[in-house]
């Protein structure tokens, strides 16, 4: 698959290529996608084993081996580098402990996912009994769907060892929790993760709520043409937020919008459509984050509420309103703030965390000044990870683009 030089081949398609030929070229790139997936678990699971040997060699703790590869790995793969423990510890589950399914993914009888699935599903049993769910699901791996390998896998494990299982399912109880991503359109998810059976009761008591004021059988709230859906998640979202119905969020929520977007004034070389951004979640456009602003100034809007407008940014040879230096090694109030607003995310490539420590680039041991230039907004584990024998921090943009971040390589 590569040239002499490195660079990727060229799989061309015949035009002239019937429908049964394009078939059969679709299901040839289908296995050729599994032998490079099973390939490259192979060099990672070799990577680890390397690199470990060449840490024993070099007289590293035991405690300290291969810390940081999984995030090395995730770089490589241009992927998150919460995914790299993901990645590596399948790369080494497959190879050492699951021949029968490296060997289906080799051969291209089965996908990478269907892999993930099962190393998942085995992750709570012991190194004999992961093989034995392996050999038994072995004849059976290429007639089964992602979820049917899952489920599959988990009633051999079940059978094998209980007490692992219930073990895991206790241990997913603790690790409970309420996250948010965003989605596209302007929109954002809300998960609850939580036991089956008290997410099951949740959703039905949403879902009866929903149909009793779709049919009108709630006097304190008309449908307005919402379906059960769309009444689900306005239910859902006024209760957690503790409003009334039909009170205005008030919650602080944090948009950055430029002068020009939102006034029609001030650097006549930007756009008054450049879209306006919430930190961590992406862009708004601006029509629609100009009408965010006038609901919050709308005096028929049930309860009192204030909008505030700070500005953030000047242009470039203005002055700075907030002191963009501090003799602390640490970077806290406004300074902070700022980072936050500028870098959005987690700075490492690929990454998309939200941004937990704000920390120097240069590093202030060697002598790395806490400043505005010298700050970037980095997840927990992307912050600690760099801190690891052998990584440095470098500069790919200054993030002066119109919607373009910070970024670094690391």
């Amino acid at each position: 698959l590569l040239e002499s030089d490195g660079e990727l081949c060229a799989l061309d398609i015949d035009d002239a290529a019937s429908e049964s030929q394009l078939r059969a070229r679709v299901e040839e790139f289908e296995r050729l996608k599994s032998a490079a997936a099973a390939a490259q678990a192979r060099a990672t699971a070799m990577w680890a084993d390397k690199r470990r040997a060449a840490e024993a060699t070099a007289g590293v703790p035991k405690a300290k081996r291969g810390k940081g590869l999984a995030s090395e790995v995730a770089l490589a793969r241009h992927d998150a580098p919460v995914c790299g423990n993901t990645h590596l510890g399948m790369a080494r589950a497959l190879v050492h402990e699951m021949p029968h399914t490296m060997a289906a993914l080799t051969g291209g009888v089965i996908g990478e996912r269907h892999a993930v699935a099962m190393v998942q599903a085995t992750a709570c049993l012991s190194v004999e009994d992961r093989g034995e769910v392996d050999r038994r699901l072995a004849s059976v791996l290429g007639s089964l769907g992602v979820q049917g390998v899952a489920r599959a896998a988990g009633r051999v494990a079940a059978e094998l060892d209980a007490a692992s299982v219930v073990r895991r399912r206790e241990a997913a109880v603790r690790s409970r929790r309420v996250t948010t991503r965003p989605a596209p359109d302007g929109m954002a998810y809300l998960t609850v993760l939580g036991p089956l059976k008290e997410v099951v009761g949740a959703y039905a008591a949403l879902q009866a709520r929903a149909k009793a004021v779709v049919t009108g059988q709630c006097p304190d709230e008309v449908p307005e043409g919402r379906g059960v859906g769309p009444v689900m998640a306005d239910t859902a979202l006024r209760l957690l937020s503790g409003r009334a119905v039909g009170q205005t969020q008030p919650v602080e929520v944090h948009l950055v919008i430029t002068d020009v977007a939102l006034f029609g004034v001030g650097d006549p070389k930007r756009s008054v459509n450049e879209p306006a951004r919430i930190p961590g979640h992406g862009s708004v456009p601006a029509p629609v984050a100009r009408s965010w602003l006038r609901e919050g100034l709308d005096e028929e809007a049930d309860g009192p509420v204030t909008v505030w407008l700070r500005r953030l940014f000047t242009s470039p040879d203005g002055r700075d309103l907030v002191a963009m230096d501090s003799r602390r090694r640490v970077f806290t109030g406004l300074l902070r703030r700022m980072l936050v607003l500028r870098d959005d995310v987690c700075t490492t490539p690929w990454c998309g965390a939200a941004i937990v420590h704000a920390d120097h680039t240069h590093p202030a041991r060697d002598d790395g000044r806490t400043s505005f230039g010298n700050g970037s907004g980095d997840c927990a584990r992307c912050n600690y990870v760099k801190e690891a024998p052998g990584w440095h921090v470098q500069v790919i943009h200054t993030g002066q683009s119109p919607g373009l971040p910070r970024q670094l390589r690391y």
